[in-house]
């Protein structure tokens, strides 16, 4: 809830997709609606191919905000291209209603104030000058400047203009170091410095989260065996080394949808996945115990094996947080103590204590 108003990008785009809704609702009666048509007397020539790319563009742009990841090319395209479309939608809609005297002229302080969102100051003083060569353009095929007062409102309007790029840019700027900051120290206190995993307080944390919410999961805690042997033979640099080899596999084969890894502590790590079918959290075990197998950590001494023991347990409804980890800390024990390289899966989903690898 603390964070509902801080403005990130997809919150920022998602805002700026429903005003352009707003303004292609709004556009309709001051087109077509006759009381209004008739009085302002507004060209519609080219207005319904405005409108029928706004609908397609629009429609597309949700699609995208909904449907694509924040990190994908099409998300990126859609929605800094959005700023694009939105500058020649805005020299369109002036030429229907009236150049420098159209009463959507303000728009351009809504693009302005977007692009500073993305880009800062830099961004909002690029699009400032753009929507302002867009207005000076229409100002002077106009004759504006031979009218006084058509004159005074173009001054008033740059004026404008250029104070909400200059003072929206400095603002979006400060709030977005704000954010990285607040944001980088967050991840600092959640994250493993070493694998770059979350760690354990983190973990603490999303397991009491998610016994809270009382929503099914599976708990997995993994040991890497025999790693006293890779510190005492390889030295700790190796033994480090060793622990990113694991974590990377694990960043690599348990995406964001399926859960998350964390370092538990030592050689010890630990998955929360969201799913409580045994062939899904098998085949995630194998996928990374056969990438484990299949690169091995190379030294000077030639290829170190890496085998991991599992133990599984999926969480039942009422239980505590203390209640799931303790229940798969004694089958990582049970694991271990039955030769290593191997899992436990608990007695209460499953007729089987054991996966086959």
């Amino acid at each position: 809830m603390k964070d509902s108003f801080t403005i990130t990008e997809h919150r920022s785009e998602t805002i700026s997709s429903l005003l352009r809704w707003f303004f292609l609702v709004l556009c309709l009666p001051v087109f077509y609606y006759q009381p209004i048509s008739s009085v302002l007397k507004y060209e519609t020539d080219t207005f319904p191919i405005l409108f029928l790319i706004g609908i397609l563009y629009m429609t597309s742009t949700q699609i995208v905000l909904h449907r694509m990841p924040e990190t994908s090319l099409y998300y990126r395209v859609f929605t800094r291209g959005g700023i694009v479309f939105d500058c020649l939608a805005y020299a369109w809609l002036m030429q229907l209603t009236g150049g420098a005297d159209s009463p959507f002229v303000p728009v351009g302080y809504l693009i302005v104030i977007h692009a500073a969102l993305y880009w800062r100051l830099r961004g909002a003083l690029i699009v400032g000058t753009v929507s302002f060569i867009i207005l000076t353009y229409f100002f002077i095929r106009d004759s504006g400047y031979l009218n006084a007062l058509s004159s005074f409102e173009f001054l008033m309007k740059s004026i404008f203009l250029w104070l909400i790029a200059f003072y929206g840019g400095v603002i979006a700027s400060k709030e977005r170091q704000y954010y990285f900051e607040k944001n980088m120290y967050q991840l600092q206190s959640e994250q493993d410095y070493l694998t770059g995993l979350m760690n354990h307080r983190k973990f603490q944390e999303d397991v009491l989260e998610r016994t809270k919410q009382d929503k099914p999961f599976t708990l997995v805690l993994c040991d890497i065996d025999r790693f006293k042997k890779f510190n005492d033979l390889h030295g700790h640099l190796i033994g480090d080394e060793v622990l990113k080899l694991v974590g990377a596999a694990f960043k690599r084969f348990i995406s964001l949808k399926e859960g998350d890894s964390y370092r538990y502590g030592g050689e010890e790590f630990a998955w929360i996945l969201h799913t409580t079918c045994t062939k899904e959290v098998k085949s995630t075990i194998e996928k990374i115990n056969k990438h484990l197998e299949t690169y091995p950590y190379m030294s000077g001494d030639g290829a170190l094996p890496v085998t991991l023991s599992y133990g599984i347990a999926s969480y039942v409804q009422g239980e505590k947080s203390s209640q799931i980890i303790q229940r798969a800390d004694v089958l990582l024990y049970e694991a271990k103590a039955a030769g290593r390289n191997a899992c436990k899966l608990d007695m209460v989903r499953e007729q089987e204590n054991q996966l086959t690898m």
